[in-house]
């Protein structure tokens, strides 16, 4: 086929020059495989031929690896071979290196008696130095006399074994002595510590001797008390307090003081005399082993959220001999004084007992007081209260105990809370306000006490001021209008200026409109008028921002017509509060400022922060009011809350709250409820659409 030697296949020469040759690859060795190059020397030709450059380092890094394969086999193969034995090196010991580590002093220099055997005839010689004298010297040749060689080397041995027996005996005799000394010092400090002991048990033993001694004298005396028992009891604390705790010596003055207070109790009145016994009592603080409100505090641990929880106490702790003689003695004369003698209705007594007591009784003495004695006759008193038939106000009654209700909060002040809300539900325009009303403003959160307000007084006052209040000139009734300013504290400022707002100033300013465009006007009796209504409002009511801008408007009104002049008849403009205040709501106008700060309360009390509080401040922001509707949408049974602009809920539009949303009605379709945005929601209240 025109194939020629030397070139390659094809027409034009560009195959392979010679046959396709196979490379072995290394046993045991996979694909690729630590870089192994499979291409033969035949393809490398090829690729040079081709103009490919082709590196000659693959065969270097194909040995590299294949011996480092090698090496690892090596190593392992290596680990199963047998350790190589190690050599034991002996080292000889003198007898004096012995003696030495045994503890033992050296022997005296010297050899004593030296005999020279090594003649016929055993002599004995001054020292070793005249035996090198002697001709005869030793022999090196092992094979000589092996019997004694083989006697001599058994003598050594055992005298070797001997010797190390000795050391060891040596030097367990040796620490046996030192635990003997330690030992005998040992037993001597606790020889002399056991007679200190009883030393300081026999005073003990005198000082309580002395205690019941004193006890049995004082039992004869008609006149009672507990101070010659103070000297003996501090000597106890001063002098013996580690014997004290460790003894429990307290049992021995509650036994000797035991008779005499219960004779101190049988003549007490609680109530009176809340304070007798606790000035001794504290001073015998340490001696009684009273525990301190910090050691009564429950010892706590951070659990798996870092916070700190209190240990729970598997056990229970038994009463002290001071805490049985305040269960038995004391209790029951304070319960007898609580149960007959006490009426809620005149707190003090019982509060300065509690007060007095309470830091240093324990706390189940001190749960029991509460719980079981004061709490119940509260709550009755509490239930029994009538604004009409009690002599006392509410607040006389709760308020006294709010410092140490605590967690028991909720129990007292509930019922007086709706105890509140029936009186301001009963209120009527003409009554009196209760005097006690703004005092419980804080006890309410603030959006449950703004509600409690637009539900039941704002639209009364708002009635009040549309049919009762007439503006005349002549002849001025100012009642209905006093009336309303009584509220002023308790109503929260936004709300109160959008009552005065929607129901006063309309009002107000048509009457000075009317004035003002009559011929014969005197602007000097129309200033004297506008002064005269200005300061029948107190301060705190003038500084808010929308009775501010009422004000401003009726004086605006009186410059205009004072400029018009002669014209004002025909040129002056009828006023509309209304729909200036609805458009400069729509342009947004600024949340009102803060006039005064609020007055604190007996109980601190935190808001949380929700999105239907969100919203009220919302709407408040905007001189809208938030009411209650009192019923609820008939497809997700929230309450509904109309959003108006004047106090006696009017207009505006229905709104209920729901998954942090406010859902407000359509306005094509009034059955189909949508969310908007606020303020979107504050545009259609204004608009009322």
């Amino acid at each position: 086929m025109g194939w020629q030697a030397g070139t390659g296949l094809g027409a034009e020469g560009e195959g392979i020059v010679n046959p396709v040759e196979s490379k072995m690859r290394p046993q045991k060795m996979g694909i690729a495989f630590r870089g192994f190059k499979e291409k033969t020397e035949q393809s490398k030709q090829e690729a040079r031929r081709k103009g490919e450059v082709v590196s000659d380092d693959e065969d270097v890094q194909t040995k590299k690896a294949r011996r480092k394969a090698k090496e690892q086999e090596q190593k392992k193969s290596d680990v199963w071979k047998r350790p190589k034995k190690a050599k034991t090196k002996v080292e000889h010991k003198t007898y004096e290196q012995i003696i030495a580590e045994a503890g033992e002093e050296p022997a005296a220099v010297g050899l004593g008696q030296i005999i020279d055997a090594t003649g016929a005839m055993p002599r004995e010689v001054s020292s070793i130095a005249d035996l090198s004298i002697s001709s005869w010297t030793p022999s090196t040749d092992s094979t000589r006399i092996p019997e004694v060689r083989h006697n001599i080397r058994l003598i050594a041995d055992a005298c070797k074994s001997d010797l190390d027996g000795l050391a060891r005996e040596a030097k367990a005799l040796e620490e046996r002595k030192r635990y003997i000394v330690n030992e005998d010092a040992r037993l001597r400090k606790k020889i002399d510590d056991e007679a200190q002991l009883i030393a300081r048990l026999q005073q003990v033993s005198l000082v309580a001797n002395d205690i019941q001694t004193l006890s049995k004298e004082l039992a004869s005396v008609y006149e009672v008390s507990l101070e010659p028992f103070s000297p003996l009891v501090y000597r106890l604390v001063s002098q013996f307090s580690d014997e004290l705790d460790k003894y429990k010596l307290d049992e021995i003055i509650v036994a000797a003081v035991a008779p005499l207070v219960r004779r101190m109790v049988a003549s007490w009145n609680p109530l009176q005399d809340s304070s007798a016994f606790v000035s001794t009592f504290r001073s015998w603080r340490r001696a009684l082993r009273i525990k301190t409100a910090e050691d009564r505090l429950p010892a706590t641990e951070l659990d798996v959220y870092g916070r700190q929880v209190p240990i729970v106490q598997k056990s229970h702790e038994i009463m002290t001999p001071f805490e049985s003689l305040l269960w038995n003695v004391w209790l029951p004369k304070v319960r007898t004084a609580i149960n007959n003698d006490w009426s809620a209705d005149e707190p003090q007594p019982a509060v300065k007992l509690y007060e007095v007591w309470s830091t240093f009784l324990p706390d189940f003495i001190r749960d029991n007081m509460l719980d079981q004695l004061i709490l119940p006759k509260v709550q009755r008193a509490v239930a029994d209260w009538s604004p009409k038939k009690s002599r006392v106000s509410l607040q006389t009654i709760v308020f006294p105990w709010l410092p140490h209700l605590g967690l028991r909060m909720e129990d007292v002040v509930g019922d007086a809370k709706r105890k509140v809300k029936s009186i301001l539900k009963s209120w009527a325009v003409g009554q009196d306000v209760p005097i006690s009303l703004t005092a419980w403003k804080g006890m309410f959160e603030t959006g449950d006490w703004d509600t409690m307000l637009l539900k039941y007084v704002v639209p009364k006052l708002g009635a009040t001021l549309r049919d009762d209040l007439r503006i005349n000139p002549r002849d001025q009734k100012m009642e209905p209008l006093q009336q309303v300013l009584l509220w002023a504290d308790a109503i929260r400022p936004s709300i109160f200026s959008q009552l005065l707002e929607s129901e006063f100033f309309p009002k107000w300013l048509d009457i000075l409109h009317i004035w003002l465009i009559q011929p014969s006007v005197s602007l000097e009796e129309v200033a004297q008028w506008y002064s005269f209504w200005k300061g029948s409002f107190p301060e705190s009511v003038q500084s808010i921002p929308g009775v501010s801008r009422g004000f401003t408007r009726g004086l605006q009104l009186m410059n205009t017509a004072m400029e018009l002049g002669p014209d004002a008849p025909t040129r002056l403009a009828r006023p509309d509060f209304r729909a200036e205040m609805a458009a400069a709501s729509r342009q947004g106008s600024p949340a009102p400022s803060k006039t005064s700060k609020q007055r604190p309360t007996p109980a601190v009390r935190t808001q949380e922060i929700t999105f239907r509080s969100i919203v009220e401040e919302f709407v408040a922001s905007h001189n809208l009011l938030f009411i209650p509707a009192g019923r609820v949408e008939e497809r997700s049974r929230m309450p509904l809350y109309r959003i108006s602009p004047t106090a006696d809920g009017k207009g505006g539009i229905l709104i209920y709250i729901l998954d942090d949303a406010v859902w407000a009605q359509s306005k094509d379709d009034k059955d189909d409820w949508r969310a908007v945005p606020l303020e979107e929601m504050v545009t259609r209240a204004t608009s009322g659409r």
